[in-house]
């Protein structure tokens, strides 16, 4: 197990901040420490977006965002297929990776991730988030399985991909996604206690698997794809309700078996249209599930 504790790059940045204000040396000193203790470059390219937009070399996200990147990229590189973060203090667009083939890698992220995390994630495995996720989770995944403990904001599994070779992440978040979940998604799934407003907006692929509170306008403009969410979900223009019939509940059970340890779910085996009733505990919390009492929302056009 490796563990990358990011307040240690904040470190080295902080102490070469203090001692000058030079851009051009920080860069040089900062890129030579990096090297020296994780043997990562960063581009000349991360220097120069770093100072256009934020002004500063030292305390930019970009160069963090980049420095954690790469050292994670050279330990798997390296063979490793367990890694620990430590303090992402909800840094942005960690966990992107751009390995063209699927990587086996196990993470755990303790504390919060910002935006675009794992955007583009392709790996066999468990990706653990500790905390909260902003925008973006997982945006244009093509493979991989990530649990989130706290809440996903915006856009959660958006551009969810389904291609040649990938079939999409798939994504439990066990506090609820706030709006546009499974936005644009081609396939993959989410499972979420709770689910914002327009959640499913352009869906052609993929199931949202909606186990909580409903926002409004479920599935605007999709032309694929299955939304289960407790009746009294409203949907969006473009989208209707069917009930489930003995398909959907194969469909459910299928997805609920991906994250049947995590859940604890109790007659899971067992589970089908006549036996619709499961007991799923989240967050330490058991509930009754009575998925009589779902809906199913797909495209207005789909037969």
């Amino acid at each position: 197990m490796y563990i990358l504790d990011i307040d240690q790059i904040r470190s080295i940045a902080n102490s070469i901040g203090s001692k000058t204000s030079n851009p051009d040396v920080q860069f040089q000193r900062l890129n030579f420490m990096l090297y020296k203790e994780y043997r990562v470059d960063l581009p000349q390219g991360v220097k120069k977006a770093s100072l256009e937009k934020f002004k500063d070399i030292t305390s930019s996200p970009l160069i963090f965002e980049r420095a954690v990147n790469s050292i994670l990229k050279r330990k798997i590189i390296e063979g490793e297929n367990k890694i620990t973060i430590k303090n992402p203090k909800a840094l942005y667009r960690i966990g992107i990776l751009s390995f063209r083939e699927p990587i086996k890698l196990d993470l755990i992220v303790d504390g919060n991730v910002g935006n675009f995390f794992a955007a583009g994630c392709n790996f066999h495995g468990t990706w653990t988030v500790k905390g909260h996720s902003e925008n973006g989770l997982a945006d244009k995944g093509y493979s991989g399985k990530i649990v989130v403990d706290g809440f996903a904001t915006e856009l959660a599994g958006q551009n969810n991909q389904a291609t040649y070779g990938s079939n999409g992440v798939d994504i439990l978040v066990r506090k609820g996604c706030m709006e546009r979940a499974m936005g644009q998604a081609r396939g993959g799934s989410l499972i979420t206690f709770g689910a914002g407003y327009n959640s499913g907006l352009y869906m052609s692929g993929g199931v949202l698997l909606n186990l909580g509170a409903p926002g409004k306008s479920f599935g605007p403009g999709m032309v694929g794809g299955s939304i289960y969410s407790p009746e009294g979900t409203t949907v969006g223009e473009g989208a209707k309700i069917q009930s489930l019939t003995n398909i959907d509940y194969q469909v459910i059970l299928s997805l609920l078996k991906k994250f049947e340890t995590e859940l604890e779910i109790r007659e899971l085996d067992n589970f089908s249209q006549d036996n619709p009733i499961l007991y799923i505990t989240n967050n330490g919390n058991s509930q009754e599930y009575a998925f009589q009492r779902f809906i199913k929302i797909t495209s207005a056009e789909s037969k």
